[in-house]
């Protein structure tokens, strides 16, 4: 009896090692998603550090120009209305036409009837235009930046569009293009509209934009003042001009409505910031509150490489239906980020997927890793992957099929005759 229960066990576990390699090899042929990620980290839109910047608007945030990066937010996807800091808006359908080579800075801008019934509108912010004038569109942007021309703003519109409407889906086509997702446009100018709205982080997105594909505002912007018409000139908005250091933009805004607001951008040793400050009670409080933000990023930040361009991320894309079903996936640039001086370098990186399914190119965006600081998300960046991952054809899929079964009617066998030899 004794030689037959040895027997039995023998068999039993030579039934074990074939059922586990079996079990092993099945698992080899279907790789687990890698995908997902259990780091819980507060969005991006996130209150931040807003106990240690005293802003007393609303809402307010400031980014790192170059990456985007949030180093301040209060209450950043609050609704607002935008006031003249729709211009922002009608400068880039206008510079990106200029791009594209359909306008030029040289070319002439029609004074429409529009914009003539704006310029004699009392209390607005005009430039007096009259269809008499023949001025060009570097100069109506001018008038935008340094005087907050209402009347310029709807130049432009007509002359792009024809009227204000067309120009203002130009805007919300792009807006969408941008990813300002709590931003609508009814006109150019920034006049009250109750459907005109926008929120802080928009703006900065807005703004960081401009500035790194057009920086030919910031010469608009920088200007103290200009002659309207001879004889006739008109100061700035901007009261930091000439008075915060590295300070060179960029855009004003107010309405009984909308508040004072501020898009404001400094450079000091080469980093540039951007600061947005909405519904401000007064232009006295909407600058104090831009400066304050601006010390804050300059004197308590430092930039930090993190990750060179074209280095993979720990955690490989999991494909779907795929010939390699894993990818490694990775960011065009350099990655940077802004971390608090004298507080270590302490952050954690989350991939985020976007395309979980075969086929993928490579160079296909396929994702972004959200950047984390103290538990908050700082920085998105997409990512890229770097090598092509064709469908799984009919004989891939069907060994992995078979495997897949072999897989589970071998842990099957295998519990079975577990549980029969703890028994011996």
């Amino acid at each position: 009896m004794g030689k037959i229960r040895r027997t039995f066990g023998i068999g039993a576990i030579v039934v074990v090692v074939v059922a586990a390699g079996i079990v092993t090899l099945a698992k080899t042929g279907d790789p687990k998603p890698t995908n997902n990620n259990n780091t819980s980290m507060l969005p991006i839109s996130a209150n931040l550090h807003v106990s240690a910047v005293p802003v007393s608007a609303p809402a307010a945030v400031l980014i790192d120009a170059k990456t985007g990066q949030v180093l301040y937010a209060k209450n950043v996807l609050q609704k607002h209305y935008p006031a003249s800091l729709v211009k922002l808006m009608t400068s880039v359908i206008a510079l990106d036409l200029v791009k594209k080579g359909s306008l030029t800075l040289h070319s002439i801008v029609p004074v429409s009837q529009g914009a003539f019934q704006v310029a004699k509108t009392p209390g607005l912010s005009v430039a007096y235009l009259n269809p008499t004038e023949t001025i060009t569109l570097s100069k109506m942007l001018e008038y935008m930046y340094v005087v907050s021309a209402d009347d310029a703003a709807v130049a432009i519109a007509d002359d792009i569009a024809g009227n204000e409407k067309d120009f203002s889906k130009m805007m919300n086509q792009k807006a969408k293009q941008l990813g300002l997702t709590g931003t609508h446009y009814v006109n150019a100018s920034g006049l009250q509209n109750a459907e005109q709205y926008t929120n802080a982080y928009d703006v900065a997105k807005l703004s960081q934009y401009l500035i790194e594909n057009y920086p030919v505002v910031l010469k608009y912007a920088k200007e103290p003042g200009m002659y309207i018409h001879p004889g006739q000139y008109g100061y700035t908005y901007d009261q930091l001009l000439g008075q915060y250091p590295g300070l060179d933009g960029l855009k004003t805004g107010s309405t009984d409505q909308a508040g004072y607001c501020f898009a404001g951008t400094a450079m000091r040793n080469g980093h540039r910031l951007i600061s947005v400050v909405l519904d401000a009670s007064s232009f006295n409080n909407v600058f104090q509150d831009t400066t304050n933000l601006l010390n804050y990023g300059f004197d308590h930040f430092k930039p930090l490489k993190i990750q060179s361009a074209s280095q993979s991320l720990l955690t490989p894309l999991y494909v779907k239906n795929a010939q390699k079903q894993e990818l490694a996936v990775a960011p065009k640039s350099d990655v940077w980020i802004d971390v608090p001086s004298g507080q270590g370098s302490s952050f954690t990186v989350q991939f985020i997927p976007r395309v979980t399914s075969a086929p993928i190119v490579k160079g296909e965006e396929v994702g972004k890793e959200e950047i984390g600081l103290r538990n908050h998300v700082v920085l998105e960046v997409p990512v890229y992957a770097k090598e092509s991952d064709a469908k799984a054809g009919f004989v891939t899929k069907s060994w992995r099929y078979l495997l897949k079964n072999a897989h589970q009617g071998s842990a099957r066998i295998l519990n079975w005759v577990t549980r029969k030899v703890s028994k011996l």
